[in-house]
C-alpha cells in the first residue's frame, strides 16, 4: 500500500516538466481543460481499483493530472495578470487554500456519516468535472496573447540565475510548509505538552493565517513590490517559527505558527508569478521548473524533519525551518531581475 501511495507523488513530479512543454506547444488553456477533466476521472478510477497494480496505475494517473493542472493553472494565471496589468496571483492561491479547508471539512462530514469511499470518490469526480465544464467558458484569453508570448520568448526556457534562485526559493518554502503540516501537531503534543485538541490547533491557525494573508496579498504586492513583500514575509515566518520553538508555552507557539502562516502566505504565489515573467523565457516551461522544485521540497520536508528528530529532538529538527525561512529572505532578491507585469507587445 505504501508503494502504491507513492505513485501519486511520482506521477506529479514526472508530469510537471512535461506539462511545461505541452503548455508551450498547445497553450495553457488546453492543458488546464485536459488536466482538470483528467483529475475528475482519476477519482472514480481510484474508487474502482481492486488490486495493488490497478491502484498504483490509478494513483500515478491522479498524480500526473494534479501536477499538470498545477503548472497549467499557474501559467494561465500569469497570462491573466499580464492581460489585466494588475496583481491577482495571491487571490487565486487564497481560493486554493479556502478550497482545501472546505474540502477537508466536507470530507470529514462524509466520513462521519459512514458514506462508502467508492460513492464519495464517484460523486466528487463527477461534481468536479461538472463544475469545471461550467467554468471553462470564462477561461479563454485572446489567442494573440499566448502566441505573442511564444514569439517574445522564442518558446524556450532560459536557464538563468533568477530561475535557479526562484526554484530554490520554492523548494525551501514548500519544504517548510510540508514540514509544518506534518509536524506542528506532534511538536505541540510532545514538546510543548499540550492536549490533542490544542495540538491540532497549531496547523489550523497556520492554515487560517495563510489563507487570510493570501486574500490581502495582491494589495500588498502592489504596494510593496514582489521582492520586498517576499523578503518581509520570510522574515516574519522566521520570527514566528523561532518564537514557537524558543518558548515552551502553547500560547506563544500558536502565535508563532500564526505569524509563520501569515509570513509564508504570499511567497509561493509571488514566486510562481515571478517565474512566469523572466525576460526571454517562456512562462510554461519556467513555471514547470519552479513548481517541480517546490513540490519536491514539499515531499522532502516531513521525512527530513523526522530523520533529524530521530537523531536529536523534534524541537532541534524544526530549527531547520527557521534557517530555511531566513535564507529565503535573501533569495527574494531574484525577483528584482524579473519584470513585475511584463506587457506582451
Amino acid at each position: 500500500m505504501g508503494r502504491s501511495l507513492m505513485m501519486a507523488a511520482i506521477g506529479s513530479v514526472l508530469a510537471m516538466p512535461a506539462a511545461g512543454w505541452l503548455i508551450n506547444k498547445f497553450g495553457s488553456l488546453s492543458i488546464v481543460i485536459g488536466s482538470t477533466l483528467g483529475f475528475g476521472l482519476a477519482l472514480p478510477l481510484i474508487a474502482e481499483s481492486n488490486t495493488v497494480l490497478t491502484l498504483s496505475v490509478a494513483l500515478l494517473f491522479y498524480g500526473a493530472m494534479a501536477g499538470s493542472m498545477d503548472v497549467a493553472m499557474n501559467t494561465h494565471a500569469v497570462m491573466l495578470e499580464k492581460r489585466y496589468q494588475r496583481h491577482i496571483m495571491s487571490s487565486f492561491h487564497a481560493l486554493f487554500s479556502l478550497g482545501g479547508m472546505a474540502g477537508s471539512a466536507l470530507g470529514g462530514l462524509v466520513a462521519s456519516r459512514a458514506v462508502p469511499a467508492g460513492i464519495h470518490f464517484w460523486v466528487s469526480g463527477i461534481a468536479l468535472a461538472a463544475m469545471s465544464i461550467l467554468a471553462f467558458r470564462w477561461l479563454p484569453l485572446p489567442s494573440a496573447l499566448e502566441d505573442d508570448e511564444k514569439v517574445a520568448s522564442g518558446g524556450t526556457i532560459m536557464w538563468s540565475v533568477p530561475l535557479g534562485a526562484l526554484a530554490l526559493l520554492a523548494f525551501s518554502i514548500m519544504l517548510v510548509e510540508g514540514a509544518i503540516a506534518d509536524w506542528s501537531a506532534i511538536y505541540l503534543r510532545t514538546s510543548v505538552l499540550t492536549g490533542p485538541g490544542l495540538a491540532a490547533l497549531g496547523y489550523a491557525v497556520f492554515s487560517g493565517a495563510m489563507a487570510g494573508g493570501r486574500l490581502t496579498g495582491d494589495y500588498l504586492t502592489g504596494r510593496l513590490g514582489r521582492g520586498h513583500l517576499v523578503c518581509y514575509g520570510a522574515l516574519l515566518a522566521t520570527a514566528g517559527l523561532a518564537f514557537a520553538l524558543l518558548f515552551g508555552n502553547a500560547g506563544w507557539a500558536l502565535l508563532g505558527f500564526t505569524c509563520a502562516g501569515a509570513g509564508l502566505a504570499t511567497i509561493i504565489p509571488n514566486t510562481f508569478a515571478a517565474a512566469g515573467n523572466i525576460e526571454g523565457s517562456a512562462p510554461g516551461p519556467s513555471l514547470a521548473v519552479v513548481t517541480t522544485a517546490g513540490y519536491v521540497g514539499f515531499l522532502a520536508g516531513p521525512p527530513l524533519i523526522g530523520f533529524v528528530a530521530q537523531l536529536s529532538t523534534i524541537r532541534a529538527a524544526l530549527w531547520i525551518l527557521v534557517v530555511l525561512s531566513g535564507l529565503s529572505a535573501f533569495a527574494s532578491t531574484s525577483m528584482k531581475r524579473t519584470s513585475p507585469l511584463r506587457r506582451i507587445p
